[in-house]
């Protein structure tokens, strides 16, 4: 078919990680498509379906990969779509500060014998720190167009388009561009027996295990695999060897490298000092994650201002007489959609420091310092970052892990994160320690991440059980990108991506959410309580809410935690920020009462067991439903359960631990 009628051409897109695959399509066609700089950010396949002219044009994007053979559950899936997937040509994106590994990527995807456009992005940087390239005769060498690119800016992108366009017209390139030598005319017998590539022939003879069941099921294909293998015995490493030494001499030849040196890499001395990167590394996590939610304060204030400022109750009242459809409006329609706006600062203070930290390069220097001790932990290391955010809000540090490199540590990391206590429970916790023991409140309030790490430890070895089966750890050797402040159009587009895919895709549940807890406590067994439960603590004892809080109170009454705190707990599990004003309602005090009340009911042991209830025991609906989003309802519920379990027996423990003591201090 004809461009004049339409013409249907499919691409796949790929590139080595941290190439700026993602971005350069997003300019292409003006979707948005989720991007960092780090190994591992598209973990599944994104298509975008766009026109040039005429001419519809359907861009597979895949996950990025340094070769056809997978060592990870996302590398599986771009070379198997490259190895055995239907589409007319592939564009190949390489970053320009590493044509070590883009040219071992693209002589792979040469030998396939489709046809090719080869892209060198970032040329801004290389050129900044001294890498230039003899585009002309790569050309001639590979027999592909080479384009150099400048993502961000969109530089380079309008002759890229025009090549994209009339892909099939080009040539499929230089497949023969490494000599195997010995393995040659193996090769070639399964070349000409399968009626495959050559690119396909050398997997096959690597054994690479996408391509197993071609194998097993022909004969003649085992039998000349058998014969390769007499005479090169591992075939695997002998092939790697083979094209690694063609990349070293394609380089030499490619690449003119001066003495020039890219002015901010001088940090990473600092960084990367085994002595000092790795408090300095720590302190910057911290100083970053501070600096922008302290920034973010006085939005956080404001939103709830105007949202508390908004007569509500006398607007509605105006219009609706019936009391259950008043108290649906307020109660529950009115009031989850405020919980969901105030929401939206937190996500939004998240999205900018997990994007700014991946973005800017830091997050391997920052986590390269900690790796091993990171490992030995049970944290993945890029984990780390995520488990920091979730300091300000559980919810869109779950979300954001996505980006993980690697489904495991992908998983690992969203289950751990419901473990680091939240803005809203560090709240409950102050305020526990302020009416129990507020001449202690500096160093009380440590208790809660101490906690924390110990849970995420324990999570972590018992939870990488349960995940083995996604893949193994990722290794922990990656090129260093450069280091850059990354305040562009590509970035503000991400971070308002992150944002507003959280409101889309998770507010509409959690604004469900909080209407079905409002229906739950307005009724009970009995039937319909009505509105009034909500402001009468002997009503609301006799919905299923206050059922299910006083089920609870037998668990905690043993260690001096009265029904009131227990039953408040309950409505934890909708939003956390609700605990203190339904514990108020049922002492009968105002939420500026509540110290006082507190601190005539709880002892020390038992302030300090409740803190650390409070920490694990659960995280809200909201955080629920984004976990499951990422690690699937089956882990979701028995992390949930665990952390439950936990928290009764790390209260316990702190209990009678903390009775003891006293006792022998007294």
């Amino acid at each position: 078919m004809s461009r004049d009628h339409g013409e249907v051409i499919k691409i796949i897109i790929m590139g080595i990680p941290n190439s700026g695959k993602s971005t350069i399509i997003s300019k292409l066609s003006g979707a948005f498509m989720r991007t960092a700089n780090y190994p591992g950010t598209t973990v599944a396949i994104n298509e975008v379906n766009y026109r040039i002219g005429n001419t519809k044009l359907i861009m597979l994007d895949l996950p990025g990969t340094y070769s056809l053979r997978p060592n990870m559950v996302d590398e599986e899936v771009a070379a198997k779509e490259a190895l055995l997937g239907n589409y007319d040509g592939v564009l190949v994106v390489g970053s320009a500060l590493s044509p070590e590994q883009t040219l071992y990527l693209l002589i792979q995807v040469l030998e396939l014998g489709r046809p090719t456009i080869l892209v060198l992005n970032m040329m801004d940087l290389a050129k900044k720190m001294g890498i230039h390239y003899r585009v002309d005769y790569m050309v001639k060498v590979l027999g592909v167009p080479v384009i150099e690119t400048i993502a961000v800016s969109g530089t380079g992108l309008g002759r890229l388009r025009e090549h994209i366009v009339k892909i099939r017209e080009l040539k499929s390139g230089n497949a023969k561009i490494v000599d195997y030598g010995k393995l040659e005319r193996y090769i070639s017998s399964i070349v000409n027996a399968l009626g495959v590539s050559r690119g396909m022939a050398i997997e096959i003879l690597a054994g690479n295990p996408l391509l197993s069941n071609a194998v097993s099921m022909n004969e003649k294909l085992r039998n000349i695999i058998n014969e390769a293998h007499r005479e090169v015995p591992n075939i695997r490493e002998y092939v790697t060897s083979i094209r690694w030494a063609t990349v070293k001499r394609l380089v030499t030849e490619f690449v003119v490298r001066t003495t020039r040196q890219y002015a901010l890499s001088g940090l990473d001395r600092v960084f990367l000092n085994p002595r000092y990167g790795f408090p300095l590394s720590i302190l910057l996590l911290f100083t970053v994650a501070e600096v922008i939610f302290l920034a973010l304060e006085p939005l956080i204030d404001l939103v709830s201002s105007l949202i508390d400022a908004v007569p509500m109750e006398q607007i509605v009242g105006g219009y609706v007489f019936n009391e259950l459809l008043k108290s649906l409006l307020i109660d529950g329609v009115w009031n989850g959609a405020a919980v969901l706006v105030k929401f939206i600062p937190y996500v939004f203070g998240v999205a900018f420091l997990i994007a700014f930290i991946e973005d800017s390069g830091l997050i391997v220097r920052v986590t390269f310092p900690i790796e091993k001790w990171l490992r030995r932990v049970g944290i993945p290391s890029r984990g780390l970052i995520y488990l920091i955010a979730g300091s300000g809000c559980n919810v869109p540090a779950i979300a954001a892990t996505r980006a993980i490199p690697g489904t495991r540590d992908r998983l690992l990391t969203a289950l751990m994160i419901p473990y680091i206590p939240c803005t809203a429970r560090f709240v409950i916790i102050a305020l526990i320690a302020a009416a129990v023991m507020p001449q202690l409140m500096g160093v009380i309030v440590i208790i809660p991440y101490v906690v924390a790490f110990i849970g995420i430890t324990i999570v972590s070895r018992l939870t990488r059980v349960r995940v083995r089966f996604v893949g193994g750890t990722v290794p922990y050797v990656y090129e260093l990108p450069p280091l850059i402040i990354p305040l562009h159009k590509a970035f503000i587009k991400k971070v308002w991506y992150y944002t507003y895919d959280f409101v889309i895709r998770a507010g509409l549940l959690i604004f469900v959410f909080i209407i079905v807890m409002w229906l739950l406590s307005i009724s009970g067994p009995e039937g319909l309580i009505g509105p009034s439960a909500l402001i009468n603590p002997d009503l609301l004892r006799d919905t299923w809410l206050g059922i299910v809080g006083n089920a609870m109170a037998p668990l905690l009454k043993p260690i001096g935690i009265p029904w009131q705190i227990s039953a408040s707990l309950v409505y934890g599990y909708v939003f956390k920020e609700v605990v203190l004003s339904t514990l108020a309602l049922l002492y009968g005090v105002s939420e500026h009462g509540l110290t006082n009340a507190i601190a005539a009911s709880l002892s020390i042991p038992s302030a300090l067991a409740l803190m650390v209830f409070v920490t694990f025991y659960s995280p809200c609906i909201a955080t629920l439903i984004m976990e499951r989003r990422i690690v699937g309802l089956k882990l979701t519920i028995i992390n949930t359960v665990l952390q439950f379990v936990l928290a009764l027996v790390m209260a316990y423990f702190t209990y009678y631990l903390t009775s003891i003591l006293l006792t022998l201090r007294w």
